[in-house]
Parts: C-alpha cells; structure tokens; sequence
C-alpha cells in the first residue's frame, strides 16, 4: 500500500516540479521581451500556451489516478491527441522561425548547431507519445512515457534558467537529475529500473553526445540549411 501511495505521490510531484521549472525558466525571458517592447509569434503563442496545457493535464491526469478515478483520466487522455498534434505543429513552426531569424538563444552555438535541440526534442517527444498511446493498457510503461514526454519538452525552460542562473549547464543537470529521479523511483517501488528509464537515459545521453559532436559539422549545417532552408 505503502508503495502504491510513493507512485501516485511521485507522478503528481514530478508533474508539479516540471511546472515549477517552466515558469522560472520562462519568466525572466517573457519579461525581458515585453518591457522591451518584444512580441511573440501566433506560432510561439500556440506553443507556449499548449506547452503549459500540457503539463496542466499531465499533473491532473497524475492526481486522477492516485484519485482512482481512472474513467476521467481515460476520457482526458484522449483529448490529449489534440493538444500532442497541437504542440507538434506549433513546435515545427516555432523551430523554423527561430532558425530564419539565425537565433541561438543568446548560446555560443550558431544556429545550425542550436537548431539541433528542438529537432531532437520534437521526434523524440513524438516517439515516446506515439509508444505511450500504444501501451495505454500497460500502465507501468504508460505512465514513463507520457511522463518522459514532459521531461523532453523542459529543455528550453532550464536552458533558459541556466542563462539567468550564470550557469548554462544547468539546464543538463537538470534533465540528468530528472531520469534520475526516475531511477530512484523505481528502485523504490520496482526493485530495479525499469526499461522505459534505461531507455530513457540511453536516448537523453546520446541527444548531448550528437549535438555536441554531429552539431558542430559542416555536415550538419548543410542537413539543416537543406531541412529549413
């Protein structure tokens, strides 16, 4: 019983968490834009309220469950589709500008290197949505997945953070400390990790190793001057 609790608690707490990171990260940032007399994008809009959607319905979706009111969090996580494509497309599109304009987000990075994180992120929060939707009725893999999901989209909130922080790693750190959190999760309630957060951690370490080795290439720039124009 004991266990069961630490699950429901664990989910709810990191959904919570993810929230807390987003708006830290993106606050000085939206500030700074608007006192300056900045705008955003009807595609930057899309995604950002979509963004903070999403996280909303995960955490809620959490705290159904640990309310065993699995009847609600079902009917809700088919309206989840919707928001996914929605995120998908506005994402795509917010990418897109920000590589026209040459912006890496004040980062040493040129915009052919920088533009390598939202591409990854893009697939890769496809990818693990497409596999969370197809195990729905294996709740131990489900619930990593869709949780996984909003960890791959905290990037450019901690990214952000770091910039404010002095620290740019920290953005790293925290998406480390994340899967981590997983692992010690599940050797909490499992007794071992589960594949999912192996997986995980696999992908998140090979995503800093082809952007820090394949990013900086010529090869690379050209792939993304032939993708984006």
């Amino acid at each position: 019983m004991g266990t069961t609790q630490t699950g429901r608690r664990f989910y709810v707490g990191m959904g919570l968490a993810l929230i807390l990171l987003s708006i830290l990260g993106f606050t000085p940032f939206m500030y700074a834009r608007f006192s300056s007399g900045g705008q955003m994008s009807l595609a930057l809009m899309a995604h950002g309220i979509s963004f903070f959607a999403w996280l909303g319905l995960f955490t809620y979706q959490a705290s159904l469950v640990r309310a065993k009111n699995l009847k609600k969090h079902m009917k809700l996580g088919q309206a989840s589709v919707g928001l996914a494509l929605i995120m998908l497309a506005s994402g795509v599109a917010v990418m897109s500008e920000v590589f026209a304009r040459g912006d890496a987000s004040a980062t040493p990075f040129t915009s052919e290197q920088f533009v390598m994180l939202p591409l990854m992120d893009i697939s890769i929060f496809a990818v693990y949505y497409t596999l969370a939707i197809m195990n729905r009725k294996v709740p131990e893999t489900h619930k990593r997945l869709m949780l996984l999901v909003g960890i791959m989209m905290i990037d450019p909130a901690t990214g952000r953070l770091g910039l404010t922080l002095g620290f740019p790693p920290i953005g790293m750190l925290f998406h480390f400390g994340l899967i981590f959190a997983m692992c010690m999760y599940d050797r909490r309630t499992l007794g071992q990790i589960h594949k999912v957060t192996w997986i995980a951690l696999l992908v998140l370490a090979a995503r800093y190793a082809a952007f820090f080795i394949i990013g900086p290439t010529e090869t690379w720039a050209r792939f993304t001057h032939m993708l984006l124009g």
